[in-house]
């Protein structure tokens, strides 16, 4: 560390001040005069003690050890004193670790809650539940069994643990453990405000695995033919961090997901939950379940839902005529909003009434989008027609009807499936009355640009997905069954940690896109670890000034002491 220049030495009442000056020269009296000067600390027994102010005004001095020489402040270092033939033996116990990286984050989950969660469920395991959630934030192109290796060249804290040891750990993370600790998030959320909105959404994740009793054949979002699991996910749309989560069994569909969702969040959380759904979720069974458990909630509807599609019937041929009245232009499209009354009559509930919204929304350039699109694919559907090929997709058999055959003859062998298929006319008409058209529902937004926002958000679920996949390990799940939700629970930690630094850079004005690069240059800031007889001691190599102020734009302490070694 450069010493702090211009001191003087100062006795007023015995007392021994130091003061930082800065001289300018006066080109009449042609000599230098005091510009000004500034009080640093003062001398007690022969030690420099700096004052608070100047400490405030230069943190990164805050811990250090000086002594006052030749009008400088010059850094102590504890380091063992050792002359030319022993610096080898010193160099020999001193090794370099990776440490900005983890550093930044292990201060990111102590000021957000996480670490202190982690202490509260897990007592005896956070320590190593942290440092493989980092190792993944920080490595995600690498496996746990690279972290052995890893761990020896990073300031990553925990033990060293090989695949054994990890495997031992992920078995060991009990169900109500995870439960503990996702309630204890749960109420951090907002400060426990009730009007926040919680995106929930499932994504499936492919796996060759014949062992985990979860991998299954269902609808597979990346790869139709692979089985999978399922990950389900529940994010605060105010903060962006991960509240929840659940491994489910990869046949099961999104519709069937609700009513254990809410039985788990009833144990979890007993305040007004609010959700975002896209339409895998919509379903006249689900909606009455979250009226009856009062629980908010912006839907998205499939067209085909008979209150949707009665609603887009009446208000889409005002919509078309695309009135400035009828256009929003915080949401730049055509709304319009509808409410009824969402009835049920059962024995063991009687008959039940609930105010139902529902918001159609027209957008001229969307529609233009979806015909030319849909066009597109109908056309690539006769080309392999032409080819002697059946496409086997929804869309296929939705516009392309058997021809029938009135005479009911034998058709020569050499029928070509081109001359079994037509286009449906009907259909084609029937798909472009509702193109450039979407239906929301909710239960208690009334205003149709409000609910479109507050839906619109959840995409950083979307997000959330795609680093849990690509950036937190989340794709790599080979392990046993036993230590399968250990393993994701790991790797929902990791995806906190990497959400939560995202929100501070984007805070502190930094483009999250960059996230990869900010890792990456934390990462080379160097501790070196040097072992003593008695316990071993760590120093910082000196930290750029570029770094200093991203961490402070971060709000992180800059660590201290700082030595150049």
């Amino acid at each position: 560390m450069d010493p702090i220049r211009n001191i003087i030495k100062v006795r007023v009442n015995n007392q021994d001040y130091l003061y930082q000056y800065e001289n300018a020269w006066d080109k009449e009296k042609q000599r230098s005069y005091s510009k000004h000067r500034i009080t640093v600390g003062k001398l007690v027994d022969g030690k420099v003690q700096l004052g608070r102010k100047f400490l405030a005004n230069n943190p990164q001095y805050k811990d250090i050890e000086f002594k006052f020489e030749n009008h400088k402040l010059i850094a102590i270092s504890d380091l063992p004193t050792v002359n030319d033939a022993g610096v080898n033996a010193v160099l020999s116990k001193t090794f370099p670790l990776n440490a900005g990286a983890s550093y930044v984050l292990k201060e990111i989950a102590q000021q957000d809650g996480l670490l202190g969660d982690l202490k509260a469920v897990f007592p005896h395991q956070w320590k190593d539940l942290l440092a493989l959630a980092m190792f993944f934030v920080i490595y995600p192109e690498r496996n746990l069994a690279n972290y052995d290796i890893t761990a020896a060249h990073s300031q990553l804290g925990g033990n060293p643990l090989d695949s054994q040891r990890i495997s031992e750990l992920l078995e060991s993370i009990t169900a109500d453990q995870r439960q503990q600790y996702m309630k204890r998030r749960l109420n951090h959320s907002c400060g426990g405000e009730n009007n926040n909105f919680w995106a929930f959404d499932t994504t499936s994740i492919s796996s060759y695995s014949e062992t985990l009793s979860k991998v299954a054949y269902g609808h597979n979002k990346e790869d139709p033919e692979m089985p999978m699991i399922k990950i389900a996910l529940l994010i605060d749309e105010t903060n962006g961090e991960p509240l929840y989560y659940k491994v489910l069994n990869g046949s099961i569909a999104d519709v069937s997901l609700l009513r254990n969702l809410f039985v788990d969040l009833a144990q979890l959380r007993d305040k007004q939950i609010n959700l975002v759904l896209d339409r895998g979720f919509c379903s006249e069974h689900n909606f009455l379940i979250m009226f009856r458990n009062h629980v908010g909630f912006v839907a998205g509807l499939r067209s085909d839902l008979a209150i949707a599609a009665q609603t887009v019937d009446e208000l889409m041929p005002s919509l078309r005529l695309a009135l400035p009245e009828c256009y929003s232009p915080t949401i730049g499209c055509y709304c319009a909003t509808k409410k009824i009354d969402w009835y049920s009559v059962t024995r063991a509930h009687g008959k039940e009434q609930f105010p139902f919204y529902i918001h159609v929304y027209y957008d001229k350039q969307r529609e233009a989008s979806e015909i030319l699109n849909m066009t597109e694919l109908v056309e690539s559907f006769k080309a392999r027609l032409e080819k002697g090929e059946i496409p086997n997709a929804p869309y296929f058999r939705k516009f392309f009807k058997k021809k029938k055959d009135k005479q009911k003859t034998e058709k020569p062998d050499g029928v070509k499936p081109k001359d079994l298929y037509e286009f449906d006319v009907q259909s084609w008409v029937t798909f472009t009355q509702t193109c450039g058209c979407f239906v929301l529902g909710s239960s208690e937004v009334k205003s149709a640009p409000e609910a479109l926002n507050i839906y619109r958000q959840k995409d950083t679920v979307e997000k959330a997905f795609n680093h849990y996949k690509d950036k937190c390990g989340g794709r790599r799940i080979r392990c046993r069954e036993c230590a399968l939700e250990g393993k994701v629970f790991i790797t929902y930690l990791s995806l906190c940690l990497r959400l939560m630094l995202e929100r501070r850079l984007e805070r502190a004005g930094n483009d999250p896109l960059n996230t990869p690069r900010v890792l990456e240059r934390l990462n080379s800031l160097v501790l070196y670890r040097h072992e003593t007889d008695e316990r071993p001691k760590l120093y910082w190599q000196e930290i750029p000034k570029e770094d200093r102020l991203l961490m402070e734009r971060l709000r992180i302490k800059i660590p201290a002491p700082i030595f150049v070694i």
